[in-house]
């Protein structure tokens, strides 16, 4: 069975183009002009994914993304926005308000299915492997908190939150995460000195940490990874590749866990 896919947009032009190369693909699909005739949709059948327009009349995208993430009746259906305003800091917002991906506007003829495949499979992934990683996201800055829980939990990952060091530290004795993203520019105790306090710990030293920082000269890579952080990455940093290397580091340590 075609995946069923809700096209959203207010633009005739654009949907109808959208519309025509997803079914030359082969998906069944369903278009709406405004967020109401969206939720109405979605009301009726549950589509395997969404791709909608940011830039909508009366109740805009994002804000209809934020109340699809916040029910519990659509939250796993997959978003992906589509705008034309592409300036620096909108996909870091379509991210946080809970979009799955991002694809600018006018539409790549040629790369629109490829995009859209790629979307697809991830959730079926998700939904094969089961559960992703548990991870605890250290961060004081609350829209670096936003960003990276929300481009985690896109990604099937379930994420776990904390403002301080000590927060951290309570967090991790309390729920054991499968690994650690870990910003060094903490309020109070820093980041290097939670590490020294974990990696000191028998119970807890083989926890994975990637290190994040805005600040490379101050925290050097080598004397980071030194520490014992198993991974070192500095903002701004690649999103979509996010997961990927939580995956990576947490990989050599999955035996080690159920210990």
């Amino acid at each position: 069975m075609s995946a069923r896919i809700l096209v959203v947009d207010d633009n005739p032009l654009n949907l109808e183009l959208a519309t025509e190369l997803l079914q030359m693909e082969g998906y069944e699909v369903t278009t709406a002009t405004d967020s109401e005739q969206a939720q109405q949709s979605l009301a009726t059948q549950l589509p395997d994914l969404v791709l909608l327009d940011l830039s909508l009349p009366r109740m805009d995208g994002l804000t209809l993304t934020r109340k699809l993430k916040a029910d519990p009746r659509y939250a796993d259906v997959p978003v992906v926005a589509l705008t034309a305003l592409a300036m620096k800091g909108d996909e870091e917002k379509a991210l946080e308000a809970g979009c799955n991906g991002y694809i600018t506007k006018p539409i790549d003829t040629l790369r629109f299915a490829a995009q859209v495949r790629q979307t697809l499979r991830l959730r079926q992934s998700a939904a094969a492997t089961g559960p992703g990683l548990k991870v605890l996201v250290v961060e004081d800055r609350a829209v670096d908190m936003r960003l990276a829980s929300a481009v985690l939990a896109a990604g099937g990952h379930r994420v776990a939150e904390a403002g301080t060091a000590e927060a951290a530290l309570e967090a991790v004795m309390s729920d054991r995460p499968d690994v650690i993203l870990l910003d060094l520019e903490l309020p109070g105790q820093d980041g290097m000195s939670l590490l020294r306090r974990l990696k000191a710990m028998d119970e807890l030293r083989l926890i994975p940490v990637v290190a994040v920082t805005a600040l490379p000269e101050r925290y050097r890579e080598g004397e980071v990874l030194a520490a014992g952080c198993d991974a070192f990455i500095t903002r701004p940093f690649n999103t979509r590749e996010l997961g990927q290397l939580l995956a990576r580091v947490a990989g050599p340590h999955e035996g080690a866990r159920g210990e």
